[in-house]
């Protein structure tokens, strides 16, 4: 009967070493799948990062078809871009605004009528607190 209950007692621990080791794993598998946190920038850090006015070369290139061939131009961009009359072609030369981006950012341009404020963009799905800090520097109304 003692061999029993120490056999009994055995299963039980190695059960919970079990459900520990899983439940560990789990937590970790958890945090690596946390968005990574970044530091946020006060207002005063966020517009001393780009002098007012600057002008940026884009990275982006856009072609045009002359019946000489493809010729490739590079793009010049006048920073802050004015939110109320900028092209979509404007807005993706700052970093993290894409063709859906700028295009959800021109079509809510529409919807209001035209910005007042550039925290608005904050009501554009896709943009958050991390996006606008990016963004904010290179945008004005």
């Amino acid at each position: 009967m003692q061999n029993k209950i120490k056999s009994d007692k055995y299963q039980s621990m190695v059960l919970v070493a079990v459900a520990l080791i899983i439940l560990g794993v789990i937590f970790i598998i958890i945090a690596l799948n946390q968005p990574k946190v970044n530091e946020e920038k006060t207002e005063s850090t966020v517009n001393s990062s780009v002098p007012e006015h600057t002008e940026l070369n884009s990275d982006k290139t856009s072609s045009v078809d002359q019946s000489s061939g493809n010729d490739k131009t590079e793009a010049s961009v006048t920073f802050p871009i004015n939110l109320n009359n900028c092209t979509a072609e404007d807005l993706m030369a700052i970093d993290n605004v894409g063709e859906t981006r700028a295009n959800a950012i021109i079509a809510y341009r529409e919807y209001l009528g035209g910005y007042t404020s550039v925290e608005q963009l904050k009501n554009i799905s896709g943009i958050g607190d991390t996006v606008y800090a990016s963004i904010a520097p290179y945008v004005t109304v």
